[in-house]
C-alpha cells in the first residue's frame, strides 16, 4: 500500500485539484515546491528533497510532467516516481533516466505512449487527462453569486490559447538555406490540409533535419537520447500550429464576432474585422466562465500532439461549454461527433459548422449538455487518480 506521497508542486495547471483528489482517496500529500535549476544535477534541490523523503517516510513521488532528477532520486531510494504527462513534446522524457526501474509514467497521448515504450520506458501507461466532477456546479454557483460575471465573458466564438508567434516558435527566429526553406514550406502546407495524421517526421530529409536542429539550437546535452528527427518535426509542427490558428482566427473573425484570449497579440494579418482581443486569462479564475458563456469554444490542437485529447477540450465540456474542435484520433475515439462536441475536417467545414451552430441554439445547447455529462461520468479526476495508484501498487507487488 502506498499512502504517503510527495507531490512536486511546480505550478502545473490544475495541480491543486489533483492534490485534493489524492487526499479524498486516502493519500497523505506532502507538497515540495523547490525550483530545479538543473534537471540532472542540482545538489541543493537533491539534498532538500532527500531530507523530506527520509524525514517524513515518503513512499512515492508524483509530478505532472517528467523531471529526470526526481527519477534518479527515487531510483536511488527504491520508491516509485509517478509522472502524468500532459505536454507534448516533453524533451525531459528524452533523458537517459527514462528507463529507470522505479519510473511509472502515465501519458495522455496514445501515440506518444508507444514511442516512449520503444525508447525504453519500463512502466508506461496511456492515461487520458481528466477534470474535476464539480467544476460545472462551481461555475454556476459563482455566476449566481456574482452579478455581471456571465455578461463579462459572453462571446459568440472564443479561442483561449497560444498563437505561437513568439519565442516558442524557433523556425521564425532563423534564416534557412533556400533548399531547406522551400522543403519546409511544402511540408507545412501539406500538413495543414491533413487532420488525424502527422506526416512531418517521416517526410523530413536528413539534410533538412540537420539544418533545423543546428540553426534552431535543438541539440540536447549528453544526458539525453538523440532524437533529432522528432525534434525537428516538432519545431515544424509548432509553425504549422501557428499558421493554422492564425488562419482559423482570421477566417472566422472576418465573418463572426470572435474573442481571442492569448498572452501574445495576434499579428495584423490575423485580425479580421470582428476580432476582439482580451489578452491572457487566469486558468482557474477566468477561463471556466469564458467556456461557459461562449456560444462556441474553439479547440485547435497543437500539431505536436499526435493523437491525444488536449486538456482544453475536457475543460470546455466540464464547464458546460459547446466545443468545436479539429478532428483528432482520440477525440473521435472517446467522444461522439455531433452528440458530445462537434469536429471539423477543414476550413470550409469549420466555417459551415460555426455558422450552423451559431444559428441553431437548441442543438448547440443539447450538445454542450451531453458533452458535460460525458466528461463528468468518464473523465472524472478522482477516478483517474485512483486508477493510477492501483496500477502502480499492482506493479510494485
Amino acid at each position: 500500500m502506498i499512502s504517503r506521497i510527495l507531490i512536486y508542486h511546480w505550478g502545473a495547471l490544475g495541480d491543486g485539484a489533483l492534490v485534493e483528489c489524492m487526499r479524498s482517496i486516502g493519500k497523505e500529500c506532502i507538497l515540495f515546491s523547490e525550483k530545479i535549476e538543473d534537471y540532472h544535477a542540482d545538489g541543493k534541490f537533491a539534498k532538500e528533497l532527500l531530507s523530506v523523503i527520509h524525514a517524513q517516510g515518503v513512499e512515492a513521488v508524483f509530478s505532472y510532467d517528467y523531471f529526470p532528477l526526481l527519477s534518479m532520486l527515487c531510483d536511488m531510494n527504491h520508491i516509485p516516481y509517478v509522472s502524468w504527462i500532459y505536454d507534448c513534446p516533453m524533451n525531459t522524457l528524452m533523458s537517459g533516466t527514462l528507463g529507470n526501474d522505479w519510473n511509472y509514467i502515465f501519458c495522455f497521448d496514445a501515440w506518444y505512449t508507444e514511442r516512449l515504450c520503444e525508447l525504453g520506458a519500463k512502466h508506461i501507461y496511456h492515461l487520458p487527462l481528466a477534470v474535476e466532477e464539480n467544476v460545472f456546479d462551481t461555475v454556476l454557483k459563482k455566476e449566481r453569486e456574482t452579478p455581471g460575471l456571465s455578461e463579462k465573458y459572453k462571446s459568440d466564438i472564443s479561442f483561449v490559447g497560444n498563437m505561437y508567434n513568439g519565442e516558442k516558435n524557433r523556425l521564425r527566429r532563423v534564416e534557412f538555406t533556400e533548399y531547406t526553406r522551400g522543403y519546409v514550406e511544402g511540408l507545412i502546407k501539406s500538413q495543414m490540409l491533413i487532420y488525424g495524421y502527422n506526416l512531418l517526421a517521416d517526410s523530413l530529409h536528413p539534410q533538412v533535419i540537420e539544418e533545423i536542429v543546428e540553426k534552431c539550437e535543438l541539440k540536447l546535452s549528453d544526458h539525453y537520447i538523440s532524437q533529432s528527427k522528432q525534434m525537428a518535426a516538432d519545431a515544424v509542427g509548432i509553425e504549422v500550429t501557428a499558421r493554422e490558428r492564425a488562419q482559423v482566427i482570421r477566417t472566422l473573425s472576418d465573418r463572426y464576432s470572435l474573442t481571442l484570449y492569448s498572452s501574445h497579440a495576434a499579428e495584423e494579418s490575423v485580425r479580421g474585422q470582428y476580432l476582439l482581443e482580451k489578452g491572457y486569462v487566469d486558468y482557474e479564475n477566468e477561463m471556466p466562465f469564458i467556456f461557459h458563456n461562449s456560444k462556441i469554444n474553439l479547440n485547435i490542437t497543437s500539431r505536436t500532439i499526435q493523437s491525444g485529447i488536449p486538456k482544453r477540450v475536457l475543460d470546455i465540456l466540464a464547464c458546460g461549454g459547446f466545443c468545436l474542435t479539429n478532428y483528432q484520433p482520440e477525440i473521435a475515439e472517446y467522444f461522439e461527433d455531433g452528440v458530445d462536441l462537434v469536429m471539423y475536417s477543414g476550413m470550409a467545414d469549420l466555417v459551415a459548422k460555426a455558422d450552423y451552430y451559431l444559428n441553431h441554439e437548441e442543438e448547440r445547447i443539447a450538445i454542450a449538455e451531453h458533452g458535460n455529462r460525458k466528461v463528468r461520468e468518464e473523465f472524472d479526476l478522482k477516478n483517474r487518480v485512483a486508477g493510477m495508484w492501483e496500477a502502480v501498487i499492482e506493479s510494485c507487488k
